[in-house]
């Protein structure tokens, strides 16, 4: 492990952010009161001596290496230039030099008085300290399978989503990027070790110790480590750890002279793909096919084809590409970070400042956000044993987009027809679509506005006592930690004015256009709070009984509390767009609502460790866990958990194998939960009052003229013996170091077995008997596969350095019970298969033509040539839904990996990282009306077509070869729309030069350029010009807006 760098500053830096002007104001309040007075030496007795020396290791001196005297507890650190002065007794002392990554040393001290030491690397410990669950642990003991991710790594992206910069990264992990809106942190899919339950699978994420539910907005340059927590390692936390763990540790500041970072980065970014939709010729030719299919008179005549072809009349005959219309082909983002650490003996400091601006890829340029983060890491010491920790953070976010809901612009970028203006030459905008539904016009703020105030503000205060004078080795820790998160929302929707050509007169005739929304001008505000407080204390023991045995135990106690508030108001009949209050809108039709929500958590829980000469490992845990989730008699359980480690490597028929640096087997079992339900399912839950505009409203009027009364009615039916899932985890696993630790690897088998799933038996109640059944916990899943991580890394001589390296998941689920009713075909069937699927109708291709139509039996009544050719699964002699199929498969890839590497030459460096899938599916279906993509022409059945993939072309709800379900949002339909969803994909990639301090006597400069999904291979879906990694193409549904490609130049200052 490097050492810290000393960093000397001769020059005032004149820092013009005031925000950051203030930071440091505060800082110094707080601080300058809590030095603390140096303690007076004790006299010299006369069997005293003073030593002292420089203690360094190959690039010079060393800051922070203790220095103790063997068998006692008297010590001391170097300072800045790596010399120490310590005081010994007795007739023949031992100091015991340590600093982690480096090989401890004992020198005798003898008639010396000065002695100086180089401390050596100890390759098998470089970076060794991972961060667990209530501790740490050097990485050769750790039992179970952890990944972590260094600061190092994370700084090098430039995706605004810290969530999504972990995809490839290490094993277990499966990310995928389902778009790239900004400032959305739902477009993620975040799972270790994939699916394990048909509920949420979503992993428990913590900050610095402190339960939190996503860290997406963090900033990268205020992370320390991410790490993962992939079997019987999570079982520290009990009820909340089956679906893994993932910790985020961030940044102290150490002992020494302020150094400061300066980050700033610009980025342009477009869409990853952008599909080619259909022009206006192939619009009207393909309408005109369905037309001609269905025996209707051809929509659109051979001369209007031909003058959309020609493109020579904008007005009567355009050829409008939506898409191309509303989205801008770049936008520009920003981020621009300082970080300033630091300290002395008594007080060290991190405090940081994060900020990004970011332009959505609407061509208004009303797509907006921003956000400003701060934090502050402060570590105090009080006294000789008592350490105090402040750390304060805030993340202000500001969101800015047109008022008519975003789902309702995709919708008319994909559906409006190209043969309709867009924009005419005047620049007036066009009808568009439904209703006056341009998408050009209401993607701006022509259409409204919707501001978001989103802010989180988090603490963690807490306490280190060292109670040594107790026992040695003993050691209390408690924290507060509090989040506090709101959202303010302010959403004005006005319709909009667009415009018609009239030939006759050559006017252009202006005309309202408004969304599903109606008419009138509205406003709706709405606030919702989240408040939690979590308490913790623990209390720690270390102890070295002898030469070989080791023990590290802790206990502890942490407890939750959480409430939740929402409200909201809505008024229409403003008078004039001007008039965005309130007070403005009219009585009539007003609507207010508000709802709150509180929850509560105790927990328990205990580990004790023991090794015997670092050889061999084993790990205790159990945490008894109580939520208000469940009803009385069902609202605590017990999580044990053990593991196991075996240093093989440090066996003695292993001593000659010098090749060999580090070769270890572990294993693991652990007993986890899971409780993200909801609330009070044990309780009967009544609905009071509601919404007044639905066809059964919760409400009576009384009397004349009248009088309403809200009413009550059922929500639910409860089940009082809901308690949370169970999960035994199973993982045996292999690690090892090779040549020097050129050579690393990591391989894991894992096999879960999930139970008490909370599922309902409906499926197996016929639907006659008309009972609505509660969930219960019968559900059981198995889930298992396994990870491989391999790495090379090698500093060949001074001046160059390399790495490559590569990741592999393969992760697989089965569903074992689901109350599955007893009449389901074996091939519709879930149990024994996997948790998702496709329901489809098996086909044997597209019919050629028509002598092969004929020649078939079995086939759907009127099946002409260029359709699907449908089997008959039950053998029936005819196709009907009970021909339907389950394909066991799904967007969640089964197989996700990650190849990485980089060089360094002098002052020049490089790394990429390619990320991947595989056994993965996705659907891809177009039949809306509008335009589709021109690949759903171009590779359609026709008579000079006719070994295409794709039918003939069909509308919508066709019989033959559209989707049967009669429900657009759920497709079932032929199994060729499923297509495979494997891809690898240039994840990112980074070129930098540094200019280092020596040269310019002034700070270390790196100037460098990244880049974020450059480019995607392997992909039958990117060549159709669809994002592979997107959920699903159910006419765009699942896919609105893409995930980002970014170009990035920035440079860094340290000081």
């Amino acid at each position: 492990m490097k050492k810290p760098k000393i960093k000397k500053i001769g020059k005032y830096f004149l820092l013009s952010n005031k925000l950051l002007l203030t930071q440091l104001l505060l800082f110094s309040l707080l601080t300058i009161p809590l030095h603390a007075s140096a303690t007076p030496n004790a006299p010299i007795l006369p069997q005293q001596k003073t030593i002292t020396g420089t203690v360094s290791d190959e690039l010079g001196p060393m800051l922070g290496v203790s220095i103790v005297v063997k068998g006692t507890t008297n010590g001391t650190t170097t300072d800045f230039d790596g010399n120490y002065s310590i005081t010994v007794e007795g007739d023949n002392p031992v100091l015991i030099f340590t600093y982690i990554g480096y090989k401890a040393q004992e020198v005798t001290v003898g008639s010396q008085t000065t002695i100086n030491v180089t401390m050596a690397a100890d390759a098998e410990n470089l970076e060794e300290v991972v961060v667990l669950g209530y501790t740490t642990r050097k990485k050769g003991e750790v039992t179970g399978s952890v990944s972590a991710i260094k600061s190092e790594e994370l700084e090098k992206t430039s995706n605004k989503d810290l969530a999504k910069s972990l995809a490839g990264k290490v094993s277990g992990l499966i990310v995928n990027d389902r778009g790239g809106y900004p400032g959305s942190t739902g477009d993620v899919s975040l799972l270790i070790r994939g699916k394990s339950t048909l509920n949420n699978n979503s992993p428990l994420i913590l900050i610095d110790g402190v339960v939190t539910g996503t860290f997406s907005q963090l900033s990268p340059q205020d992370i320390a480590s991410i790490t993962i927590l992939k079997d019987g390692a999570a079982a520290i936390y009990g009820a909340r750890a089956a679906n893994g763990v993932i910790l985020v540790t961030t940044k102290r500041g150490k002992s020494g002279k302020p150094k400061i970072n300066i980050s700033s980065s610009y980025n342009l970014s477009s869409f990853s793909v952008t599909p080619e939709l259909m022009s206006s010729e192939q619009y009207a030719i393909y309408e005109n096919e369905i037309n001609d299919r269905l025996g209707q008179a051809p929509r659109f005549t051979q001369e209007q084809i031909n003058n959309y072809a020609a493109g020579t009349d904008p007005i009567n005959y355009p050829s409008t590409d939506w898409s191309d219309l509303t989205f801008a082909k770049t936008s520009p983002e920003s981020r621009n970070s300082i970080s300033i650490s630091g300290g002395s003996e008594d007080v060290k400091y991190f405090v940081s400042g994060d900020f990004i601006k970011q332009v959505g890829l609407f061509k208004s340029g009303d797509l907006r956000f921003r956000q400003n983060q701060v934090r502050s890491n402060l570590d105090i010491k009080l006294t000789n044993n008592i350490k105090l920790g402040v750390d304060l953070s805030g993340r202000f976010g500001n969101t800015q987009e047109p008022g008519v809901d975003a789902n309702f612009i995709y919708k008319h970028i994909y559906t409006n027809e190209p043969t309709e203006v867009g924009i005419y030459p005047n620049g007036l905008p066009g009808w568009g679509g439904e209703n006056g539904a341009n998408p050009y016009v209401m993607s701006s703020n022509e259409s409204g506005f919707v501001k978001r105030i989103d802010n989180t503000l988090r603490g963690r205060f807490s306490l280190d006592w060292d109670l040594k004078s107790i026992t040695p080795g003993l050691t209390f820790k408690t924290f507060v930690g509090v989040r506090r998160q709101n959202n303010d929302q302010k959403s004005w929707y006005t319709p909009w004015t667009v415009y018609s050509f009239q030939e006759s007169t050559g006017e252009y005739v202006p005309t309202t256009g408004k969304s599903q929304r109606g008419g009138e001008r509205i406003l709706t505000e709405s606030f919702w709070k989240f408040d939690e407080v979590q308490a913790n204390a623990t209390l720690y023991y270390k102890k070295k009984l002898g030469e070989n045995h080791s023990i590290n135990t802790f206990v502890g106690y942490e407890q939750a509390q959480s409430e939740q508030r929402s409200f909201w108001a809505q008024r229409q009949g403003f008078p004039t767009k001007e008039h965005t209050e309130l007070f403005a809108g009219s009585d009539e039709g007003q609507q207010s609502f508000g709802t709150s929500q509180e929850w509560g958590r105790v927990n328990y829980f205990g580990s004790f460790s023991y090794d015997y000469k670092k050889k061999y490992f084993v790990d205790f845990t159990i945490r008894h866990d109580g939520s208000s989730n469940f009803g009385p008699g069902k609202r605590y359980g017990t999580f044990p958990g053990v593991a196991a480690s075996w240093a093989i490597n440090k066996e003695s028929f292993l001593d000659n194998a010098d090749w060999l640096t580090d070769l270890r087997l572990r294993g693991s079992w652990a007993k986890m939960g899971n409780d993200r339900i909801g609330a009070f399912q044990y309780l009967t839950r009544f609905d009071y009052g509601g919404p007044t505009n639905t066809a059964n409203p919760n409400y009576y009027v009384f009397g004349n003229p009248g009088v309403t009364f809200n009413g009550y009615t059922p929500d639910n039916v409860p089940n009082p013996n809901i308690t949370w899932e169970t999960a035994y985890m199973k993982n045996i696993g292999i690690a090892f170091s090779l040549f020097d630790s050129k050579l690393t690897g990591d391989f894991n088998y894992f096999y879960q077995n999930r139970e008490d799933i909370l599922v309902t038996r409906a499926a197996a109640i016929p639907d006659a008997a008309g009972l609505t059944l509660p969930a219960e916990n019968i559900g059981k899943v198995d889930n298992f596969g396994w990870e491989l991580e391999l790495g090379w890394n090698q500093q060949v001589n001074d001046n160059f350095s390399y790495n490559i390296g590569g990741n592999v998941t393969k992760a697989k689920n089965e569903v074992v019970f689901l109350a599955e009713a007893s009449d389901v075909p074996e091939w519709r069937k879930r149990e024994g298969y996997s948790i998702d699927s496709y329901i489809t109708y098996p086909t044997a291709g597209i019919f050629r033509d028509q002598a092969q139509v004929d020649a078939t039996d079995v086939k759907l009544g009127g099946t002409v040539e260029g359709e699907p050719i449908y089997l008959d699964t039950d053998g029936n002699g005819k196709i009907d839904a009970n021909d339907r199929v389950r394909d066991y498969s799904s967007n969640i890839p089964q197989i996700q990996y990650g190849v990485y590497g980089g060089f360094k030459y002098k002052n020049f460096d490089m790394s990429f990282l390619f990320q991947g899938q595989a056994e993965a599916k996705m659907l891809v279906f177009f039949d809306q009306a509008g335009a589709k993509p021109e690949y759903v022409f171009n590779q359609r059945w026709t008579p000079t077509n006719r070994d295409s993939r794709y039918p003939r072309a069909f509308g919508q709800s066709d019989k033959y070869s559209g989707n049967q379900s009669g429900n657009s949002e759920n497709f079932q339909g032929a199994d060729l729309w499923l297509h495979d969803a494997s891809f690898l994909r240039l994840k990112e990639i980074e070129v930098g030069y540094t200019i280092p301090k020596d040269k310019i006597e002034f700070c270390d400069i790196k100037i460098f350029a990244r880049g974020l999904n450059l480019f995607t291979m392997f992909s039958d879906v990117q060549k159709l010009g669809l994002d592979p990694e997107a959920a699903g193409y159910n006419n765009f549904r699942g896919s609105t807006y893409p995930s980002l490609k970014t170009y990035t130049l920035g440079v860094n200052f340290s000081f």
